[in-house]
């Protein structure tokens, strides 16, 4: 008897169990949480980092902008290659921020949004052996982001740090469109890049990299050691691409000082990055 009570016990648990299982929801984020014993609005705190992996700015803060785009002038161009969906984010801001200096400068700014292109990056069986042994043609697609490339004297790769590596959708656009036969080809001598005479720079928002704002050597004091590590390691990866087009390396920008989403000094610290930003600028291509 006391056998039979116990396996109807077991039973009936194991029911509830299961049906409680089925009904379970994902987690609900609420407009508002607590922190610190303090109401915040998830949508702008430093929790959102958590919810969304987002560094967000605040909507009163964003600065959109919108370059004009190539013409057939002689100005200097500069190609931005973007690979962040969000358009709010603060490595979104420093790509605004770049746009605008380079126009200001006299510089013509193309924007490639991938995300907005609806960019593929994956190399598919029909590009395949077009990017890789330079057979065939490119499809309509590559051949005009090729066109863009053909143009500019600046291509600007702007993506967060992800993996610490460009991210997926970057990644693709430098396999399908910098292609054999195009960005480089065989020589007696090995590859030969083709891309003579152009250069290529990085915008990255970032974190967890030693604590620094700009290049080797910009350490703020929290790890220099990890930061350096860090920033030789992409020089290293930048010069080798650079080296397989036949391109200048002219380096970085790469912030890991972002402000927290909640501080009080908000406007403050994003002025101060956009203005460190512009100096580096400055510093790496009109100086």
């Amino acid at each position: 008897m006391k056998k039979r009570i116990l396996m109807a016990t077991m039973i009936f648990s194991l029911i509830i169990t299961m049906a409680g299982c089925g009904k379970t929801q994902a987690p609900i984020v609420n407009k508002e949480s607590v922190q610190n014993g303090k109401s915040i609005d998830v949508e702008t705190s430093a929790t959102v980092d958590g919810t969304t992996s987002a560094s967000v700015v605040p909507e009163d803060l964003v600065e959109e902008y919108k370059p004009k785009g190539f013409t057939d002038g002689d100005a200097k161009k500069a190609l931005f290659v973007v690979g962040d969906p969000r358009k709010y984010s603060v490595n979104y801001d420093l790509v605004n921020t770049a746009m605008k200096h380079f126009e200001e400068k006299g510089v013509e700014v193309e924007l490639r949004d991938l995300y907005d292109m609806k960019f593929n990056p994956v190399l598919s069986l029909e590009n395949f052996y077009y990017a890789k042994d330079g057979f065939g043609e490119p499809t309509p697609e590559i051949k005009k982001e090729q066109e863009y490339v053909t143009q500019a004297d600046y291509i600007i790769f702007c993506y967060p740090n992800w993996h610490d590596t460009p991210t997926s959708i970057v990644k693709g656009y430098m396999e399908t469109v910098f292609a054999k036969q195009f960005a480089y080809q065989d020589t007696d001598k090995g590859l030969e890049g083709m891309l003579k005479g152009k250069s290529i720079y990085t915008i990255m928002n970032a974190g967890f990299l030693g604590g620094g704002r700009g290049y080797i050597g910009d350490g703020v004091g929290i790890n220099d050691e990890a930061w350096d590590e860090y920033m030789n390691a992409f020089r290293v990866m930048d010069d080798d691409t650079a080296g397989f087009w036949g391109v200048e390396n002219k380096g970085r920008f790469v912030n890991d000082r972002t402000p927290k989403n909640n501080s009080e000094n908000y406007k403050e610290e994003l002025t101060k990055l956009r203005e460190d930003l512009i100096k580096k600028l400055d510093k790496d291509f009109f100086n």
